[in-house]
């Protein structure tokens, strides 16, 4: 037996030794193929002292306490083994072998028997655990979903074995000893296992031969074990689950931070070829330069060892926020997919190699029936087989950043490092990202804010204080005169939620006696968007331009309330030579809390009792491990009663914003604020504390959902935890209503209370009508601030600079407008476009006018949760909220939880231009643009009020629109938009801007009318592709539109008999111009649209300085005060066209008006010969792609026209171009259909 025991445990040697060396060759050759990973190697002393931490404490393992637990006992006996086969060698030739010195000593031997013991006990805990969450019984929530399961039992199956086998040979030690007569063979030496050899061996006088040959079998066992499992893993070098416990002890040791801290807080640094890459350096690169990671070979070789050293326990995988919401990005399946693609196009010999030598990193391929959410994901989104790709891009753009991975990972893998790098290959090299960021881009490029908001109203939140905020600069001469400088941030600036944080943190600073400053107007956004988002540049110039600002006034302390400011200037401007000391606003207070200088009220209303929950921002707690001073806060409130949400502090569950998530649509799976909101009203808390403006206009729009749908109470409100503190200070209402209180009946009646109950708008929730924080330049919407707010008039990188004007712009436009002629107006360019939008030729410039912001051609705000104010806007179907969603859109623009409206407007060429409600409709838009608020109207009288004018949304049956159709509450929607663009109803801001309401008509396409006394109308309601602009432009003051500006002047018109469908086609696409359609003609009898006799001569009626917007056609309450006018026949502009066809730049990329016009003529319904209106917008150059109102051809060619004295003129806030004077005398009473000939 022993002869049969060495001859085999040899061979099992030499053939395991044989695969083991080339299968580490191997391996070593692909990690060795990665770039230069610099600063991995300093502080050789912590970086070793952080390994055996890590690795014999089980520090990070023991998150999860059990399975760290256990997971330490078969780790400690996978160390002991490796003693204990070598020991094996030497009892192959004598039975009773035992190590010197320490071979009979009480602690190592009792220590042999007792991890042998327990790592029995840990691995059967860890099988059952394992099947007990099994995918075939928890599909995806499984955090095992998508791990090599023959690995991970073949690992289980050997561990098992042989700490078993520690216990087996020990036990028939303590026989052959008792047998020989050893003085060490008792209980105390074998407190474990001679109880077992007592069952399994003989203990006879004669037994010792036996005992011997059963040592040498267990012996040779052990060796076999051994063997087998090495050239198992020789031949499978991607098998983590064992390797790691190789390699965890370099990649530990290796982390990216010397000091032994996780690889979050500030990013890593962009490099090529290992060297760090800054603005300063890119002149000196090379063509074979690479930004970020486009192949495998572009990751660092400790990227590599990462990928190598996953374990696939899936512990990041069961915390990302992504996966969790049903998206395809897992944690773990990202990086084992690099991993496999790696090996595989990295070693010649590997199988599989032909097939990924080729792939690309990211790509796009088909997406499965459930687009990633299901349980398909693996076939389609990580190295398909049927793809020529690693990852599809939506792996790569679902990232939050949130760190949980990186927090979870036991072998401090750097996820995020790994998907930053790979994003911003993407965007700077291959320049393919999602659409929504353009916008980002512009704003940041531009204004110095994520939205396009003007530089100058950073200062709009400190309205109305009663202290003065001393800004530096005007009235400091530097910060070396006050304690801290406040870092307001963009959110903090612009957003209303935000600033009202701002304002309860001056008001409480000021109270506590804390000096401080702030840097006004010249503030910029500290970067963090554009970071996250891939686009370094963008960050490294807007970082450059703070650090010169902060050296100028001498900055030394910095306190922040924006959890992702705070994060960027405490850890990544010192890359660019600045060392600050910046705190949380929430570090701060309770510093100041603690020392008495803020005192909560102990009574009154300040005192009510509420229940709180709080949730810890990402880069605030994960990311700077910032989990304390929050709490202590709170639990400091009088009446306040804490409650924690079951993932909290290190296990905290993202709200969706970071990454750049906030600016991107969220089109996969669950909205991941709208889960966490669910998690936190389920608590049963008042009040859901935050400490960073992202977090609460995540949760704002969650809990808004959530209230809509009748699964959060109405008096639940999301504070800042600074609001929560200011009220209790001075003794305010500190919740909308108290537990005992009874629940409001509705959202607007919990509002319409809070004026009364809180005095200081700084501790209000959520923004109301009134509020001094609420300006031109305020984001009041939770939607406006992420991807559908295309910022509030932003501009592109070539727009000509804006004069200030009091109206909000109008932005977007369609395609297929028809323009009125503009007089020496220089069109401005909408901001729909990006850092490299190539300009079209513009005429000579006259005023400027501010630019709005368009969207993008490919926005898709599909799975956006229901708007806040839904009942109202189910109540009054009617009416536009006064709210400006002049953020442009896009033909695949689809809100997937508004109803669809109506889509009548495309079914015929117009025979007659077409008549517009009392509103500016100058903004654009596209064919299809449906507003949804509007109910499907019955086919009555009232329906025919203004038939070119809505024909897809008549208005509901009533007498008396009849004769007036309403005027729509002020609010600019003149953005363009989609034909499943449902705005949602928003606060009015301004008031009506006539008695009654005008339907909306199915596009923004079309021009408006503005008669001579009509009030102005904001709402920019759409118009229609067959509106034709009429030739003759009134008096009107420039327009702060991106649709270019207009001053046009009233002339005689005269309305052409029947225009033919051809001149419609023939006239040029951009959007935003206005025209005069005739009013005067005598419909009643008639039963369509397309049967209006044209009269001979149409009165127009002039514009005056009230009448900057126009009432729908056929208004009863039209003007009828000036001296009517004759208007001559619009005619075909064929000279547009021509301008345009010149603007385009060479080698543009493909136009989004291409792709609409293409999208919009596929259907078999869709005249053909209304291609060449398409035509001449998809020429224009990128920005005019995704506004089409930026092109200048209206001014090319001025039809005819008699001219007369211009009208006084008065700024029209919300027209989009020339306004005009509708006919006011036809009489459309008595049609019947829409169609009836």
């Amino acid at each position: 037996m022993q002869i049969v025991a060495i001859v085999i445990s040899l061979a099992l040697t030499v053939a395991a030794v044989a695969l083991l060396v080339p299968a580490v060759r191997r391996m070593l050759g692909v990690i060795r193929s990665g770039q230069p990973a610099p600063g991995r190697t300093g502080n050789p002393t912590g970086r070793a002292a952080t390994m055996l931490k890590e690795t014999f404490l089980h520090t990070r393992m023991l998150q999860w306490h059990w399975i760290g637990v256990m997971h330490w006992f078969v780790y400690a006996a996978f160390l002991f083994l490796s003693t204990a086969v070598l020991a094996a060698y030497f009892q192959l030739f004598k039975a009773d072998f035992v190590w010197p010195v320490v071979g009979h000593w009480y602690p190592f031997e009792w220590f042999s028997e007792l991890i042998g013991l327990l790592s029995t006990v840990g691995i059967v805990y860890l099988i059952v655990y394992r099947q007990k969450h099994h995918p075939r019984s928890e599909g995806r929530r499984s955090r095992f979903f998508g791990s090599n399961f023959w690995q991970a039992y073949f690992v289980e199956a050997l561990a098992l074995l042989e700490g078993a086998a520690i216990l087996f040979v020990r036990g028939a030690e303590y026989n052959l000893g008792v047998v020989e007569g050893h003085d060490t063979a008792t209980r105390a030496h074998f407190p474990i296992a001679s109880f077992i050899g007592d069952v399994l061996y003989p203990s006879g006088a004669g037994s010792a031969h036996t005992l011997e040959n059963i040592i040498y079998f267990i012996a040779a066992f052990k060796i076999a074990l051994a063997m087998i499992w090495l050239m198992v893993i020789a031949r499978n070098i991607t098998m983590g689950i064992a390797w790691h416990r190789f390699t965890a002890w370099f990649n530990i040791y290796f982390k990216r931070e010397d000091d032994g801290s996780t690889a979050l807080g500030a990013m890593k640094p962009l490099t090529s070829a290992g060297k760090p890459v800054t603005l300063d350096d890119i002149d000196d690169l090379d063509e074979d330069s690479v930004l970020g990671a486009g192949s495998i070979q572009d990751f660092s070789w400790k990227g590599i060892l990462d990928f190598t050293t996953c374990t696939e326990c899936g512990r990041c995988q069961s915390q990302c926020p992504a996966w969790n919401t049903e998206k395809p990005l897992s944690p773990k399946l990202l990086i084992t997919a690099l991993r496999d693609h790696a090996y595989a196009a990295g070693d010649p010999k590997s199988e599989g190699h032909e097939a990924h030598a080729e792939r690309a990193l990211v790509g796009v391929g088909s997406k499965g029936e459930s687009a990633g959410s299901g349980t398909d994901v693996l076939d389609y989104f990580y190295n398909p087989a049927d793809g020529d790709f690693v990852i599809d891009e939506d792996v790569l753009w679902s990232c939050t950043s949130c760190g949980a991975c990186v927090q979870q990972c036991p072998v401090d893998i750097e996820h995020v490092d790994h998907i930053m790098d790979m994003r911003r290959y993407q965007l700077l090299v291959e320049s393919n990202f999602p659409a929504e960021l353009n916008q980002l881009f512009k704003g940041l490029e531009n204004k110095g804010n994520p939205w396009n908001m003007s530089p100058s109203a950073r200062m709009d939140w400190a309205k109305g204080l009663e202290f003065d905020v001393p800004v530096v600069g005007e009235d400091l001469e530097s910060l070396e005169s006050v304690d801290w400088l406040f870092w307001v941030g963009c959110a903090g600036a612009y957003e209303d939620r935000a600033k009202k944080t701002t304002r309860a943190v001056a008001e409480l600073l000021d109270m506590a006696g804390i000096s401080f400053g702030v840097l006004g107007n010249g503030e910029t956004c500290t970067g963090d968007p554009a970071r996250r988002a891939g686009n370094e540049f963008v960050f490294q110039g807007l970082a450059q331009q703070n650090v010169e600002t902060f050296k100028e006034y001498k900055v030394k302390k910095v306190v922040s309330t924006c959890a992702h400011c705070f994060n960027t200037l405490k850890n990544e401007y010192k890359d660019f030579g600045i060392e600050l000391e910046v705190v949380h606003h929430t570090q701060l207070l309770n510093r100041l809390v603690r020392e008495g200088r803020l005192t909560p009220v102990k009574d009154g209303a300040g005192a009510a009792k509420r229940s709180i929950t709080y949730h810890d921002p990402c880069y605030l707690g994960r990311h700077n491990q910032v989990y304390s001073p929050p709490r202590e806060l709170l639990e400091i409130l009088p009446g306040a009663e804490f409650v924690e949400m079951e993932r909290n502090s290190e296990r905290s569950f993202c709200c969706g914003a970071g990454g750049a998530r906030m600016w991107m649509e969220e089109n996969i799976g669950e909205r991941i604020n709208v889960n966490r909101t669910k998690e936190a009203v389920g608590t049963g808390a008042d009040q859901i504390a935050v400490g960073c403006p992202f977090c609460r206009v995540m949760l704002s729009d969650g809990l808004t959902s959530e209230q809509a749908k009748g699964e959060a109470r109405e008096e639940v409100e999301v504070l800042d935890v600074a609001q929560m503190l200011l009220a209790s200070v001075k003794g305010e209402q500190a919740t909308k209503a108290a537990p005992s209180a009874a629940p409001a009946a509705a959202p607007a009646a919990a509002s319409a209370a809070a004026p009364a109950a809180k005095s200081d708008v700084a501790t209000k929730d959520e923004p109301e009508a009134g509020d001094v924080t609420v300006t031109e330049d305020t984001i009041t919407e939770t939607a406006d601030a992420g991807p559908a707010a295309k910022a509030s008039g932003g501009s592109s990188l070539f727009d000509t600079p804006a004069t200030e004007e009091p109206a909000a712009p109008a932005a977007g436009g369609s395609l297929f407008d028809t323009p009125a002629p503009a007089e020496d107006k220089k069109p401005e360019p909408a901001s729909g476009g990006s850092l490299f939008d190539t300009p079209a030729p513009e005429p000579e410039p006259a005023r400027p006018a501010e630019p709005a912001a368009g969207g993008s051609l490919f926005d898709v705000p599909a799975t956006e949760p229901e708007a806040p104010k839904a009942e109202a806007a189910a109540e009054k179907p009617a009416e536009k909220p006064a709210a400006d969603l002049g953020s442009g859109g896009s033909l695949f623009d689809v809100p997937a939880t508004e109803p669809e409206a109506p889509k009548t407007a495309p079914q015929a060429p117009a025979e007659k231009p077409a008549e517009k409600p009392a509103a500016d409709l100058g903004s654009g838009g596209s064919l299809f643009d449906v507003p949804a608020t509007e109910p499907e109207a019955p086919k009555a009288a009232p329906a025919a009020e203004a038939p070119a004018a809505a024909p897809s949304e008549p208005e509901a049956q009533a007498a008396p629109a009849a004769e007036a159709p309403a005027a729509k509450p002020a609010a600019d929607l003149g953005s363009g938009g989609s034909l499943f663009d449902i705005a949602a109803p928003e606060p009015t801001s301004e008031p009506a801007a006539a008695p009654v309401v005008a339907p909306e008509s199915p596009s923004d396409s079309g021009p408006s009318e503005a008669p001579a006394s009509a009030s102005v109308s904001t709402d920019g309601s759409y118009g229609s592709l067959f509106d034709v602009a009429s030739p003759e432009p009134t008096v009107a003051p420039e327009s702060p539109s991106d649709s270019g500006p207009s001053e046009a002047v009233e002339e005689p018109v005269e309305e052409a008999p029947e225009p033919e469908a051809e001149a419609v086609a023939e006239a040029p696409a951009p959007s935003g111009t206005t025209s005069a359609p005739s009013t005067d003609v005598d419909i009643t009898s008639l039963g369509s649209l397309f049967d209006v006799p044209a009269p001979e001569a149409t009165p127009a009626t002039p514009a005056t300085e009230d009448a900057p917007a126009a009432p729908a056609a056929g208004s009863s309450d039209a003007p009828e005060s000036s001296e009517p006018e004759p208007e001559p026949e619009p005619e075909p502009e064929p000279a547009p066209e021509a301008v345009a066809e010149e603007t385009p730049a060479p080698g543009a990329p493909p136009s989004g008006a291409d792709l609409s016009q293409a999208a919009t003529f596929s259907e078999p319904s869709e005249a053909p010969d209304e291609a060449p209106a398409a035509a001449s917008g998809a020429d224009e150059d990128p920005e005019t792609i995704l506004d089409a109102d930026d092109a200048d051809a209206p001014a090319a060619d001025e039809p005819e026209t008699e001219p007369t004295t211009p009208a006084p003129t008065k700024p029209a806030p919300t027209s989009d171009g020339p306004t005009h004077t509708p006919k006011t005398d036809v009489d459309i009473s008595g049609s019947g259909s829409l169609f009836d000939v």
